[in-house]
């Protein structure tokens, strides 16, 4: 094929620039010598909520930017980012300085990989398994041992565990088995937020989200 621009005049390339890299600059142009940024990936992560059986209740995609629109998940996810850059294996700490009450607790299972859990005082409110996707096999093995715990747990109880766990592909992902949650409606609040926030947190904090 003739190399010439719809004008018929002959593609001219700048000394030392071949005409295939001069057609990979093209491109991210515009118009000639206007240079257009990469379209950059978009930033997202995935949160599965199931019930205490381990049966899938809903799958919804998360954005950072849209999650601190929500009131008070900005403060939140300062203040679990907070905590990740500080102790990325393990750390405690409570949700609000005001609600003392409501802790999240999270201990890493690998570099990219671990379990967050929240409490209302003693009684435990969810359990959040966070995967990202950058070790295949250290996803795997977070989510068989929970699926053990709760094949365990439920054995002799006459109901039978589900095992979609084991079954969601999306990442990153934050898959939250959801128990008793508190009865007063900012308690309800921050609890909710709490496996979102840690996950957008988290997940930045691998450069994911």
């Amino acid at each position: 094929m003739p190399e010439e621009e719809a004008s018929g005049a002959p593609l001219r390339c700048a000394p030392g620039v071949s005409r295939q890299s001069s057609f990979v600059v093209g491109l991210t142009t515009g118009r000639r010598g206007e240079y257009n940024a990469p379209v950059q990936p978009v930033r997202r992560f995935f949160v599965a909520d199931l019930n205490v059986k381990g049966e899938l209740q809903t799958v919804a995609e998360y954005r950072y930017e849209h999650l601190e629109q929500i009131p008070g998940a900005a403060d939140l996810i300062a203040t679990c980012s907070s905590w990740v850059w500080r102790s990325p294996e393990e750390f405690e700490t409570s949700l609000h300085p005001s609600r003392r009450h409501l802790s999240l607790r999270w201990r890493a299972a690998a570099p990219t990989a671990g379990i967050a859990t929240v409490r209302n005082k003693e009684q435990l409110a969810s359990v959040s398994l966070l995967c990202s996707g950058l070790n295949a096999e250290a996803d795997k093995l977070t989510l068989q041992a929970y699926q053990g715990h709760l094949s365990s747990e439920l054995r002799d109880t006459g109901v039978e565990p589900g095992f979609d766990l084991i079954g969601l592909k999306q990442r990153p992902l934050v898959a939250t088995i959801n128990f008793a949650g508190p009865s007063d409606q900012t308690d309800q609040l921050l609890v909710a937020l709490a496996d979102r926030c840690f996950g957008a947190a988290y997940f930045r904090y691998l450069s994911l989200a």
